[in-house]
């Protein structure tokens, strides 16, 4: 069960990184529209805040995951050096 449970951490971090990454980059797109249009270069047909949420979601989900994969990576690290030490892990006697 533990691992459906960090696999579940893991999407909805990522989902939950995608959505404000999505409404940073629509927000930054409504303040500074030049600054999105020379950092994406979208095509001159798009809607700029659609075009940045788009891309903000993208680059939000590839951040989560990262983080949340390294920081379970880090906790799943730190219970092995647990055990090898001898000590019990949380809820073992």
């Amino acid at each position: 069960m533990t691992f459906v449970r960090h696999f579940f951490y893991v999407v909805f971090a990522a989902l939950g990184s995608s959505v404000l990454g999505g409404l940073f980059a629509a927000i930054v797109a409504f303040i500074s529209p030049d600054f999105v249009r020379g950092l994406f270069s979208p095509p001159d047909s798009s809607v700029l805040p659609r075009y940045a949420a788009a891309v903000g979601m993208i680059w939000g989900l590839f951040l989560g995951t990262g983080v949340m994969g390294f920081s379970l990576a880090l906790t799943t690290l730190l219970q092995a050096v647990r055990v090898l030490k001898g000590h019990p892990i949380d809820g073992q006697k």
